[in-house]
């Protein structure tokens, strides 16, 4: 019996070499993917990488290894028919294939987000699946990805099979008392170790939440495997629900609003959060407000260092002739995440509130339909995507506007897996306003700057050539990049053009324009963080 412990921990540990080998291989092909990023990387931040990797990886492998010991090598002990191997072969197999397709599907994710799994994966859960899945055929390849992940698969698992199939040492007799007392003490030992990441306590041990120790955004990401990735992602999220749901008593109430700078006894927490603004208010109160969140409005496109490419030359139009800051952040690092902060008032915290069934009658009072309504504004929502996407339309209507329009109501004008182009979108904002005679506050949501990136933006007048010949070191010069840039260029002229246009109609129109979230263009080189994040807001 000792000696079959001994061959089948032998057979485990074998396994455990396997996919620390694995983890690792997929971690610096990962790096290898976008090295170009690490222009400001150095060897330490190579080597921390490196070392940090490993150390985090021992949990990961370590849990994935418990199974086969809990539940094949024990039970041989009581049972010695037990098929400890095959359970070991087919555990071993799925978990080899898993951590293949998260290695696969990391490449594209870490594109669009800067960051491996994150918790727009949940967002993703309740979005709209068959656009997503247009996006991920037409624009990140996933039939191809999938072709990959089923022959990279085939090719471990062949490996793994041979690793597991060849001869292991048998111990004499007389070595296998004193070897399973040496596993029972050291084992233990072991399992601590690898518990905290390559230390024996918390403080000393590698976590998701201090495993970005290096100055490369990259080699941070490239630290958590695909599987602490996804623990942050349940870590996170846990967390934030957690303090959401956690009953709190009137007194505790009073206290937080009094700390965030509230009046704790107002009658509510509107009254307790209103403010009247101190500073002179405008000549004359426009009769229409207009606000754009743009679909990836990023800032850098209206910096200097890219001007030449003139990819935001209507937004740095409305910068000059208007009003402007570029110190500015989205509320979120998605539509939605960052939306919510428009329609509630709210912080993001990940909690999605479009999808919370309040009672009737019940709004978010320092969501902005709210706050135009009490200004004495008509609220319009206008969306250039579909109604059921996030629940959106509800949403809306439940918190602060009166009137929903969408791609629904729109005739298919060439409109891409999230809807009408924004130019349709525009115009159908344009119609209403030249009718309409009352005071208003119009919100646009755009969708056009949005993979895939398929509109034909050089028949509305894209100067590839030219952009192509400008472009600097930081931007790449394959045709996926050319298509978005082409996208940004459109989405920026088809939104300045529309506020020129009804600024000059309708002058007594407030205009304003910022973005929903930055980061989702993928520059060849590390830029700062300005680049990387930041949107502007513009008032016109």
């Amino acid at each position: 019996m000792g000696t079959n412990f001994l061959k089948n921990v032998q057979q485990d540990l074998k396994l455990y070499l396997f996919l620390n080998v694995l983890i690792m291989v997929f971690r610096w092909a990962f790096v290898a993917v976008f090295a170009s990023q690490l222009n400001t990387a150095s060897g330490a931040d190579f080597g921390a990488a490196f070392w940090y990797g490993m150390r985090i990886s021992l949990k990961t492998t370590g849990a994935l290894v418990l199974v086969p010991f809990l539940f094949g090598t024990l039970p041989q002990l009581l049972k010695s028919k037990w098929p400890a191997a095959r359970l070991r072969l087919l555990w071993g197999s799925l978990v080899t294939c898993i951590l293949t397709f998260g290695f696969m599907a990391r490449i594209p994710y870490y594109k669009i987000y800067n960051q491996s799994f994150n918790l727009m994966l949940l967002n993703g859960l309740k979005d709209d699946q068959k656009a997503i899945l247009d996006t991920a055929v037409k624009e990140y390849q996933l039939l191809p990805r999938l072709a990959g992940v089923v022959i990279l698969c085939l090719v471990l698992l062949f490996l793994l099979r041979r690793l597991l199939r060849t001869p292991v040492w048998t111990p004499t007799a007389r070595l296998v008392k004193p070897l399973v007392l040496t596993f029972v003490v050291v084992f233990p030992v072991f399992a601590v170790f690898s518990r905290f990441g390559g230390a024996f306590n918390s403080d000393n041990g590698v976590h998701w939440e201090s495993a970005a120790r290096t100055k490369s955004n990259l080699l941070n990401e490239a630290i958590l495997d695909d599987v602490q990735a996804l623990y942050r992602v349940k870590s996170t999220y846990q967390r934030t629900h957690e303090l959401a749901v956690k009953p709190i008593t009137l007194a505790e109430l009073k206290e937080d609003i009094n700390i965030l700078g509230g009046n704790p006894q107002a009658p509510n927490l509107d009254a307790a959060f209103s403010r009247k603004a101190a500073g002179k208010n405008l000549p004359s109160k426009p009769r229409t407000v207009v606000l754009v969140l743009g679909e990836n409005y990023a800032l850098w496109p209206l910096l200097d260092k890219y001007q030449d490419l003139n990819l935001g030359s209507q937004g740095r139009k409305l910068a000059q002739e208007g009003a402007y800051t570029y110190h500015f952040l989205p509320n979120g690092n998605g539509t939605m995440t960052s939306l919510n902060g428009f329609m509630t008032g709210l912080a993001e915290v990940n909690l999605y509130p479009n999808y919370h069934n309040e009672r009737p009658g019940e709004v978010y009072g320092l969501g902005m339909g709210a706050v135009m309504q009490k200004l004495g504004y008509k609220t319009v929502f206008w969306y250039g995507g579909l109604s059921s996407w996030q629940d959106l339309k509800n949403f809306a209507l439940r918190d602060g506007y009166a009137e929903f329009h969408c791609a629904d109501e729109l005739p298919e004008q060439g409109q891409s897996s999230w809807g009408v182009p924004d130019e349709a979108l525009f115009a159908a904002v344009e119609r209403y306003m030249a009718a309409d005679k009352g005071k208003t506050f119009h919100f646009i949501l755009t969708t056009s700057n949005h993979p895939p990136f398929a509109y034909d933006v050089d028949a509305k007048g894209f100067p590839r050539a030219k952009t192509e010949a400008d472009l600097p070191d930081s931007i790449p010069k394959d045709k996926e990049t050319m298509n978005q840039l082409g996208h940004i260029w459109y989405a920026d002229d088809v939104m300045g053009k529309f506020i020129f246009k009804m600024s000059q109609a309708q002058p007594d129109t407030f205009f304003v324009v910022t973005g929903d979230h930055a980061e989702r263009f993928s520059f060849a080189t590390e830029v700062s963080l300005t680049e990387l994040s930041g949107i502007p807001c513009l008032f016109y």
